[in-house]
This record gives structure tokens, sequence and C-alpha cells, in this order.
């Protein structure tokens, strides 16, 4: 019996390394192409490891459209904006959703949550002509708007959850002890409520950070492609192919802020799905 539970744990081993294995080794070969001579870059068959480090590949990033350092700035930019826009309203609509109670709510909850099984793509022409009519066409902040609009039924869903989870007798006693409206949200609520927070900002964060189709279609102006879309727009060097060392470059530096973020907010992000997932 000790025996087939220690083969049946070293099977486990076994499949969970070769599954980390074929999810890491994609990243790997990204973050060494970055590195390696161009002419090693192209060669056949590919080399394991870099046969000589070099920076040559990100200083080629230099030549992007109106420089890395303006499409980094648009990605932060609208990194930011979808952040805070989603991680506000997201959080004052959960607590309203949580914690009072009006007519048609649950229809109203189930009618936002149902825009999770609408996909954005055939919604960029009408979104194009609404954006233009309002007067923030062909800007990041009518591109901020739209990825805010898209994150919002998943960050309200898990917004609600987690409020659902305080239990009320806390609320009670902060209300005893004098705390009430803006105060008893900011100081009570919201630092208990913290992980699920973070979980939203974290998915708005990536969502927007790595979004193309939507910026590609709703910006016409080069000088306000964000980073990936400038990447797909200067790696095409006409009829010589793609400039894979830029390219490659250009990936580590996009993947890089999407690494560290979630390496050094894993915990409330695991913390916050699982109070999302909680049922009332």
């Amino acid at each position: 019996m000790r025996k087939a539970s220690v083969f049946r744990s070293l099977g486990w081993a076994v499949t969970c390394i070769a599954i980390a294995i074929a999810f890491l080794f994609p990243l790997y070969a990204v973050f060494t192409a970055a590195f390696k001579d161009p002419t090693e870059l192209t060669t056949t068959p590919a080399t394991l490891f870099p046969q000589s480090f070099t920076l040559e590949n990100f200083q080629l990033l230099n030549d992007l459209g109106d420089g890395v350092w303006t499409h980094i700035g648009n990605s932060v930019f609208l990194a930011v904006f979808t952040v805070v826009g989603t991680a506000v309203l997201a959080t004052l609509g959960g607590w309203g959703f949580a914690r009072y109670r009006f007519r048609g709510q649950g229809i109203l909850f189930i009618a936002m949550l149902s825009a999770l099984m609408v996909p954005f793509q055939p919604l960029l022409t009408p979104l194009f002509l609404v954006l233009k009519s309002l007067g923030v066409g062909n800007s990041l902040v009518g591109v901020g708007l739209v990825y805010v609009t898209f994150q919002l039924p998943f960050a309200l869903f898990v917004m609600r959850n987690a409020f659902l989870n305080v239990p009320q007798a806390l609320e009670d006693a902060a209300r005893v002890d004098g705390a009430t409206g803006p105060k008893l949200f900011m100081n009570v609520l919201l630092p208990v409520v913290r992980p699920g927070i973070i979980t939203v900002a974290l998915f708005a964060f990536l969502s927007s950070w790595n979004e193309f189709l939507a910026a590609l279609i709703l910006l016409n102006n080069q000088s306000l492609f964000p980073l990936p879309v400038a990447l797909a727009a200067g790696a095409v060097n006409g009829n010589n192919g793609v400039r894979w060392p830029m390219l490659e470059a250009g990936v580590v530096v996009t993947m890089l802020p999407c690494l560290l973020l979630f390496f050094m907010l894993q915990r409330y992000y695991t913390s916050g799905l699982v109070a999302g997932a909680v049922k009332e």
C-alpha cells in the first residue's frame, strides 16, 4: 500500500514537472533569443543556449515608431487608466450590490454579467463610432474607456462576492463605534477586501497592457500606439520579412512588468480569487 502511494506521488511529480517545462520553455526561448546575436537568432537549427550575449536587439527598439519610450508611456497610461477606473467602479458597485437591496437588483446584476458572454471584437466598429461622437475618438482616453467597460463585469462579480464575505457584524460594530458612510467604507471595509481589489487591478493591468486588437482599430495615430501595436507595426520590414531581433527584445520588454507584478502580488491574487468564488 505504501509502495503504491509512493508511485502515485512520483507520477504526480513527474506530470507536474513535465507540464511546468511545457509552459516555461517558450518563456525561456524568448528570453534567450532576445540576448542572441542577430545572426545566431536566424541560424538553423536554433541554439538552445546563446553563444554570446548581446544587447544589440534592445538597441533596435530605439528605431520603433516614435521611440520605444513613447509607446511604453502610452501603454502605461492605458494600464493606469484601466486599473484605476476598473478598481474604483467595481469596488463601489460591488459594495452597492452586496449591501443595498433595491427592486430589480438581481436582474441588473445578471444583465451586467451577461456582458462576459459578448466578445468585444464584433463591437469594435460601433464603439469606434460612439467614441467619435463623444469626441474621444482616436485618443488614449477613448481606448481606456473601452478597456474599463469590458473589465467591469468580471471585476464587479469579484468585488460583490468579496464584500459579501465581510461579516455584517463587522460593519455593525464599526457603526456602533461611530464609523458611518465614507469613513466606514474607507477605514473598515476597504482593508478587508484588499485582496479582491488587487485581483481586479491585476486582471485589468494584464488585459490592458497586452491588448492589441482594440488599440489597433480605435487608434490611427502612430504616436498614440501602445507597445504591442507599435511592435507589430515596426517589426515588419517591408518585403524583407519580420525583424525578429527587434520583436524578441520587444516581447521581453512587454513581459517583464506582467511577471514582476504577478510575483509581487501573487498571494493577494490567490486569496482574492478564492473570495470571489465563494457563493452566498
